[in-house]
């Protein structure tokens, strides 16, 4: 790992070291009866699954709020509290939407559900749109990589035609930012595009079939709300776009320069696929119903204990939501995913109010919404943080800790990007674990948690779950959390039962309670690495 210099490698050495002599190794002692009363209520049946704007969520966001209370923190939302976010849902008014190919001596129309997918637009309730196609291979623009699927190509007013994913030759989290259809997106935009047309892949095919996602055509759209009016993930001017299926993607490609199964080919030896015009326009429409929703973020504060420090904030963050009840009546307790990050939440913040002695920085812990819905109640709090944006120096997220079993290693994503790294590996040690690698860096899942929205904004940031490693020798960890995954994950079963282990839950708040308080406590700020993508992308300098 780089750091910025040798004055860098100094700070981070003191990062670790300056709080270590000042914290008492036998300080506060995480209570797991605490984890377990937090855990039942919140994972029970009376709250119906919590899912964002409910009457479960909002009890559940009471309790959270009354357990901010108890404890003495502040509140630090907008109405005590509570940060009242604002969503709208837009839905099918009833009607199928439209995508149409228009050639000079053929009109071909494509099925919903079989050729092609959209969602209803939060944007517009009519959307429609009339221009030429370009195909722009990957449409990503990465020149540090060597990348601009966009050279030589003119999309000013068309409609772009991007294949799904990403070249090899990029890295796994890097690859996984520009491949995102938001990214995407936003690239086209850029440069003038006006609508935006998705590809499937035959490696998406193996890895999800196109037939899975028809099954939710039908489901809402959700985003939240910017103060002026505006859908947060929405960009202006261009239409919310379509998905097409292989077999359908191929017919764009009749008449053109390239077939798309020569694409294909190409990508199967190696080579990046480049952009050309169609010979198509292409006809999109839509019409969506809009309906506005609200639900809480929850947010306090423990005030530092420095004169100048105390202006500065490390953010503890964990989404309180989950998908709630369907309508076939049964419930998804969301026990694991994530209650149990809230309650871990919840008694690191009770150990440092017991301790006696509060950190030098503030601490700030936001319980997030809508986070099943797409990240959005943590996009929405780091758009309008209720402290400012720049006094934020970490975040610390706990999405699905995988109680599972008592461990002995940690796995902190992002620990390779900033100098928190070094401060999860520190507080392992001292737990007597130790800090693993990621397990599963193909997941990519530094980019798919609340936490990413931190970074986004410049903040260093690290998502810490318990690792693969059990204290019982016989106890397979890679197994029993591949099993929740295969089992319980997203489904009825992930209940607030024998699947908890409150050993484990004791051992993950010990050492998230280390980790905060060694960066709270430290003279330096956390920091990217120097040469750091994300560090680099979204520098605050």
């Amino acid at each position: 790992m780089r750091v910025k210099s040798l004055l860098g490698a100094l700070a981070m050495a003191l990062l670790v070291a300056c709080t270590t002599s000042s914290i008492n190794s036998t300080g506060p002692i995480a209570d797991s009866d605490y984890i377990r009363r937090d855990i039942n209520f919140l994972a029970s049946a009376e709250l119906e699954g919590r899912d964002t704007g409910s009457e479960g969520y909002r009890q559940a966001a009471q309790y959270v709020a009354g357990q901010f209370k108890k404890m003495g923190l502040i509140p630090a939302g907008e109405q005590g509290y509570f940060q009242e976010v604002p969503f709208r849902s837009a839905s099918w008014d009833g009607s199928d939407p439209e995508f149409v190919l228009e050639g000079q001596n053929d009109e071909i129309a494509m099925q919903f559900g079989e050729d092609f997918l959209a969602s209803p637009s939060a944007l517009s309730e009519r959307s429609q749109i009339n221009a030429e196609l370009v195909f722009v291979g990957y449409g990503i623009e990465a020149p540090d990589f060597g990348i601009n699927d966009y050279h030589g190509l003119d999309v000013q007013g068309k409609i772009v035609v991007v294949l799904a994913g990403r070249p090899q030759s990029l890295p796994s989290e890097v690859g996984a930012h520009h491949s995102s259809p938001r990214t995407k997106r936003q690239v086209a935009a850029k440069h003038g595009a006006v609508g935006f047309v998705r590809l499937y892949t035959p490696e998406r095919e193996k890895r999800r079939p196109f037939d899975y996602y028809a099954k939710h055509r039908f489901d809402d759209t959700f985003d939240w709300v910017k103060k002026t009016g505006m859908p947060g993930s929405a960009i202006p001017g261009m239409h919310p776009g379509v998905m097409l299926s292989i077999t359908a993607g191929g017919k764009l490609f009749d008449g053109a320069e390239r077939s798309l199964e020569s694409i294909f080919a190409d990508i199967e030896q190696g080579k990046t696929p480049e952009g050309f015009p169609l010979s198509y326009r292409a006809k999109m429409s839509s019409s969506s119903n809009h309906k506005r929703v609200t639900s809480p973020n929850v947010v306090a504060v423990l005030p530092g204990s420095d004169p100048l420090l105390k202006a500065e904030y490390v953010v503890f963050s964990a989404h309180l939501d989950h998908v709630g009840k369907k309508e076939d009546g049964e419930i998804y307790y969301g026990a694991q995913d994530n209650a149990a990050g809230i309650a871990v939440m919840l008694e690191t913040a009770r150990l440092f109010v017991e301790s006696g002695q509060n950190p030098r920085r503030s601490l700030l812990f936001v319980a997030v919404t809508a986070e099943e819905k797409g990240l959005l109640g943590s996009d929405y709090f780091a758009e309008y943080p209720t402290v400012p944006l720049e006094s934020i120096v970490a975040n610390i997220n706990l999405d699905m800790p995988m109680l599972l079993y008592p461990f002995r290693d940690i796995i902190a994503f992002g620990a390779e990007h900033s100098s928190l790294g070094r401060v999860a590996e520190e507080a392992a040690n001292r737990s007597g674990l130790k800090l693993s690698p990621d397990p599963m860096p193909e997941e990519v899942i530094f980019v798919r948690s609340d936490h990413y929205n931190f970074v986004r904004r410049g903040v260093p940031s690290i998502y810490l779950i318990t690792g693969r490693e059990a204290k019982d020798p016989s106890v397979d960890g890679t197994a029993a959390q591949m099993a929740f995954f295969r089992e319980r994950y997203h489904k009825p079963g992930d209940a607030a039962d024998e699947q908890i282990n409150y050993e484990a839950a004791e051992q993950f708040t010990q050492v998230n309670y280390l980790i905060a308080r060694q960066v709270a406590d430290a003279d330096i700020q956390p920091y990217w690495y120097e040469g750091d993508f994300f560090g680099d992308l979204f520098s605050r300098d």
